[in-house]
């Protein structure tokens, strides 16, 4: 008679947001959901609000300059955080971080209000982000040390729902505050919310440490998490370049109306495959997994560059069907990555994924851009499915090992 109730649970159909229920039994759910969503502000709001700041007393070429240097900053020391973090005291590397970072915004903003000299703005930006407190990688940690092995996969899923969800609010306040009050408002709120999530990040409990000696590569003397990077950065390439590629075709062909939109409605379809993946964590497994929703993001391409032969108005529709599965795919790297991480050196991988996301999102704005100049953008979006592919092939051997190293 006992075991009955154990035989009815098991045989219990599970709703759809089962996955979701269960983390919610995670401690400190709400608050962990809260500082994450917070944290994503920063990052979706800094690059647009140095655009328009910069932009403002220089010219635009010098505003975009700008913001090159502050993606090279962030790049090149993004592991060295994320390492830093990892052996010694995540408090006293955020708040060194934090106290560089208001330093930084403080001289960039005097340099551009003086109209300083254009090497100044270029460097204060470099600094900038050289020196950000790496506060959404450190979530990344909080929640693969927080959830259940099991609910990994969906709790990546919310992350990358949150970070999607961020890239379509944070330019849109970034933009308001900047047209509403001053060029520098963006960025004096972007230090403000990221000093809140450092103060409430303070009590995260250092990486347990691995016994045996480092190696000076870190993470990178591991072959699949090398894979995986290429993978990462192949695939957020393709990304950029889509997004590169569709207010040029909306230009191209008299819908410029939809600029704007296009990037919008990928996003939007991009939070919702998320969520609704996250339900669904056996889909997000580790392993080929990954190289199976990058076909799947290959043939959204694929049939947005199709879209694009017929008219704008078609290409609108399919931005949402083309965008489900990217923050999918943006969650299982990570989890993927996690897995591959060695003892102590989880949020120096999420750096390293970091720096290869900004590495892939460069190179696929500047070839995509000129390519969809000079080919035409139906050309161009044409070889985006191509480098999915790619980025499928090499993720198909960033394989996590059966037994995870220690």
């Amino acid at each position: 008679m006992s075991a009955e109730p154990e035989v009815l649970r098991e045989t219990t159909p599970r709703g759809p947001l089962h996955s979701y229920r269960e983390l919610r039994k995670v401690p400190g759910f709400w608050r962990i959901v809260a500082v994450g969503m917070a944290s994503k502000l920063p990052n979706s709001m800094v690059e647009l609000s140095l655009l328009l700041m910069v932009g403002r007393a220089y010219s635009y070429t010098t505003a975009g300059l700008a913001v090159a240097c502050l993606a090279v900053g962030t790049c090149v020391t993004s592991p060295l955080r994320g390492r830093l973090i990892d052996r010694h005291s995540p408090r006293v590397v955020l708040l060194g971080c934090l106290a560089g970072y208001g330093v930084a915004t403080g001289l960039l903003i005097l340099v551009v209000s003086d109209h300083g000299p254009t090497a100044w703005v270029l460097v204060t930006s470099a600094a900038l982000g050289a020196t950000a407190p790496p506060i959404a990688v450190l979530m990344r940690t909080v929640w693969y040390n927080a959830a259940d092995q099991a609910m990994l996969n969906t709790a990546m899923a919310l992350d990358s729902a949150m970070m999607g969800t961020a890239l379509v609010t944070g330019p849109v306040l970034a933009g308001w505050l900047s047209l509403s009050f001053s060029g520098a408002a963006p960025l004096v709120v972007i230090v403000v919310l990221t000093t809140v999530v450092v103060c409430l990040l303070l009590d995260t409990p250092a990486s347990p440490q691995s016994d045996r000696r480092r190696h000076w590569l870190g993470p990178l003397t591991s072959a699949p998490l090398r894979r995986l990077l290429i993978a990462d950065g192949l695939f957020v390439l393709a990304v950029t370049a889509t997004d590169v590629i569709l207010p040029i075709y909306a230009k191209e062909y008299d819908a410029a109306v939809f600029t704007g939109v296009y990037i919008g409605a990928l996003s939007v379809g991009s939070v919702l495959g998320s969520l609704a993946l996250g339900a669904m964590p056996n889909l997000l497994a580790r392993g080929p997994k990954l190289s199976v929703l990058l076909c799947v993001f290959a043939a959204g391409v694929g049939t947005l560059a199709l879209a694009t032969r017929l008219s704008p108005l078609a290409v609108l529709f399919l931005c949402p069907v083309a965008g489900l599965v990217i923050g999918s795919v943006f969650g299982t790297l990570r989890t993927v990555g996690g897995d591959l991480a060695r003892k102590g050196e989880i949020t120096e991988t999420m750096s390293w994924l970091t720096s290869l996301d900004m590495a892939g999102g460069a190179v696929g704005a500047a070839v995509f851009a000129h390519l969809a100049v000079v080919q035409g953008s139906r050309t161009a979006i044409v070889l985006v499915p191509l480098v999915i592919l790619l980025s499928a092939v090499v993720g198909w051997t960033a394989r996590t090992p059966a037994v995870k190293q220690a």
